[in-house]
């Protein structure tokens, strides 16, 4: 029967232990999470768990001395669950793309997974010499490490994504996992610290846990967008700064919301936010202040600026069912800014006086033609299935 003296555990390996315990820890008493979600955190924790176990097993192993079949099969599970951490990690990060969600990314870590596994009967992989009692790399097994850059990559690709959408802090918590678990895997490759990936790695989840467990009370569950305390919040800080304020107010939420359903609602929203996101700057900020009203602030930036956004997005939003009706104030410093959101408001609402006037004059052609447009209207977005 196998003693705990046949495992390895210095401090590395107990810190990485005692961080995914926590972690498991944070996702039983923190409940308010999507259940798929927490349920994917879960499988990463564990995985890092079993990881951690047959990493020090296979050192305790070695340092005794002992080359069999078990080392190999220790070392191989420890490599094999390193991989699905990567994509699992990478596919909780970047759930708002659907690419990202996509089987084909599964490919590298089969395929490699497929590739060490025949280590015991090829040494070009890895071995271990009985006689110095070391761990050799062969030239295929620097494999994983073509796997690692592959999800490396991917993250990148999410965290630039984020960062011109809008979601810089987003984007700064990803790439600072990305850096933790880079450089665990430099100081474990220099013989520095032992089973230092997975202690990097668990490190980096729980800190990507509890960021988005906290975000998520200032970004919107529907629309993406943050949310109105994040408007007085930024409000606030960029006071001394010239703003320009965009009140906007997506037409005929309720109509929707009553003959085709809230989930069409939802997807109305969300494919408004989306249209903002995708032809803003990173000087505009986008907010969802109520139900159907959205702010945008745009930092140091000039009315020309800002009514040329306005304009893209009208035109943006000809390739959907929806408009929106939109008003414009350019805040100074000094100004009061409850004021300055007022006026916005207030053109925002004679911009909508003039849409309804124009929409009662041809009423039942404009409903016609809006029922159409609804109907077959898609956007492939996903409310509850955020995949597995």
């Amino acid at each position: 029967m196998m003693g705990l003296s046949y495992f390895w555990i210095d401090g590395g390996t107990y810190l990485g232990f005692i961080v995914c315990i926590t972690l498991l820890m944070f996702i039983l008493i923190m409940r308010s999470f999507d259940l798929k979600l927490r349920r994917k955190f879960t499988r990463v924790a564990m995985a890092m768990i079993i990881a951690l176990a047959a990493g020090a097993l296979e050192l305790g192993l070695l340092a005794k001395g002992d080359t069999s079949t078990l080392i190999y099969a220790a070392l191989l599970l420890k490599y094999i669950l390193e991989g699905y951490m990567e994509i699992a990690v990478i596919r909780i990060v970047g759930r708002d793309y659907k690419k990202i969600q996509s089987k084909l990314l599964w490919i590298p870590f089969i395929v490699i997974s497929i590739l060490i596994c025949t280590a015991p009967v090829n040494p070009s992989v890895f071995y271990f010499d009985s006689t110095l009692g070391l761990f050799v790399r062969g030239s295929l097994g620097y494999s994983i490490f073509i796997e690692a850059g592959f999800y490396l990559l991917v993250g990148l690709c999410i965290c630039v994504k984020k960062w011109f959408t809008g979601y810089q802090r987003d984007a700064l918590i990803i790439l600072f996992m990305l850096a933790v678990v880079s450089t665990g895997v430099l100081l474990e490759e220099a013989y520095i610290f032992d089973n230092c990936t997975l202690t990097s790695s668990s490190i980096g989840v729980l800190f990507v846990y509890v960021y988005m467990y906290a975000e998520r009370y200032n970004v919107d569950s529907v629309s993406m967008c943050y949310k109105r305390r994040c408007f007085y919040s930024d409000a606030a800080k960029y006071a001394k700064q010239e703003m320009a304020i965009i009140s906007m107010d997506l037409n005929d939420l309720k109509y929707i919301n009553d003959n085709y359903g809230h989930q069409a609602g939802d997807v109305a929203l969300l494919t408004f936010a989306e249209v903002c996101r995708s032809v803003k700057t990173n000087k505009f900020i986008l907010y969802r202040t109520g139900g159907d009203e959205f702010m945008i602030l745009g930092i140091k930036s000039s009315q020309k600026e800002a009514e040329n956004l306005i304009s893209i997005i009208k035109e943006k939003l000809k390739e959907t069912p929806y408009t929106c009706s939109f008003g414009l104030h350019m805040y100074k410093p000094g100004e009061d800014f409850e004021e300055a959101v007022v006026k916005a408001d207030k053109a925002m609402y004679d911009d909508k006086h003039i849409y309804k006037s124009n929409k009662n004059k041809q009423a039942n052609k404009r409903d016609d033609r809006f029922d159409e447009k609804v109907q077959s209207f898609s956007n492939d977005i996903d409310f509850f299935d955020e995949g597995e």
